[in-house]
């Protein structure tokens, strides 16, 4: 799947990743309930804000400079999630379970793999508002950046595409460029690119919800509106929604497992470079620099 994707689709795969690698233990079932409950039924029918122009609220403000101070305290981190593909068209939910690492400046990866209790017999189904879907398998893919190149990785078919870094872009002016999410909560450059709001589920003692629209149109055309489930205390994304720009395809990723990591991983380069011996290459590109102006111009980089 992730191997169709266009590089402005990427930064989806970059923005989950980011909430990967700075989340904490919570209740599990707590978050997945409030995802499948009040976030996604009322984003899903309100447009996003028309002002793109608009200041975020003071309280909101103060909730981006935290998050963007927190988050550049992690350093190492490695943990475990699960994905749910939520398609109202087909009515299925599609489940993967999976590992992420991430070495800061500009180092992450995500392995899906299918949730082995999806394949039930009989057919398992799960309900969410109105709707009632047959679960299934996700397939299995990975997601690398080692801070020079970006993976999608297709597990079964032994295929992957790559996607180059500019030097001018890797390091800690990442988050400048490609990987605006990835590599560093910068709360000036969301407010560039997000139509920000708090969401129904906000609630300082608990927990904090922000709703981020996009405003670039390339972005757009990728996803219509992510939120992010905050804890209050760490500033630490405990779980994150995707929607799709028609509104018909919803992605929730709850995180279960995650360990802060002292030491560097090993053995070097880590889970970073992984072994692609027998595998293919399907796309093999190269950032110019016409490609960076282009880029420029659509708001898309790297991704």
């Amino acid at each position: 799947m992730y191997l169709n994707l266009s590089k402005a689709g990427w930064v989806t795969t970059a923005l989950t990743l980011f909430a990967c690698v700075l989340s904490q233990s919570v209740n599990a079932q707590e978050v997945r309930s409030a995802m499948a409950g009040g976030s996604g039924a009322q984003v899903n029918g309100r447009p996003a804000p028309m002002d793109a122009s608009a200041t975020v609220s003071p309280e909101l403000e103060k909730i981006l400079q935290t998050w963007e101070q927190k988050s550049g305290q992690v350093n190492r981190m490695k943990g475990e999630f699960t994905r749910i593909e939520y398609d109202q068209i087909f009515t299925t939910a599609k489940c993967a379970v999976g590992k992420y690492w991430f070495e800061n400046p500009d180092k992450g990866r995500m392995d899906f793999m299918p949730d082995p209790n999806a394949n039930a017999t009989p057919a398992r189904q799960v309900t969410r508002g109105d709707k009632t879907y047959s679960v299934q398998a996700a397939e299995a893919h990975s997601w690398i950046c080692d801070g020079e190149q970006i993976l999608a990785i297709d597990l079964v078919k032994k295929e992957y595409n790559r996607i180059r870094i500019p030097e001018h872009y890797r390091g800690t002016k990442i988050s400048d460029g490609p990987l605006p999410f990835l590599f560093g909560m910068q709360a000036a450059k969301i407010k560039e690119r997000y139509i920000l709001e708090l969401g129904s589920l906000h609630n300082p003692q608990k927990i904090i919800h922000i709703v981020a629209y996009p405003k670039m149109p390339a972005e757009q055309r990728e996803y219509r509106v992510a939120e992010v489930l905050l804890d209050p205390v760490e500033y630490l994304p405990k779980a994150i929604q995707l929607q799709d720009p028609t509104g018909n395809k919803q992605t929730v990723y709850v995180f279960t497992k995650h360990d802060q990591v002292t030491l560097p991983f090993l053995p070097p380069p880590g889970p970073f470079r992984p072994h692609m011996i027998g595998y293919k290459v399907i796309l093999d590109e190269e950032s110019t620099s016409s490609q960076d102006r282009e880029a420029k111009k659509e708001g898309i980089l790297i991704r």
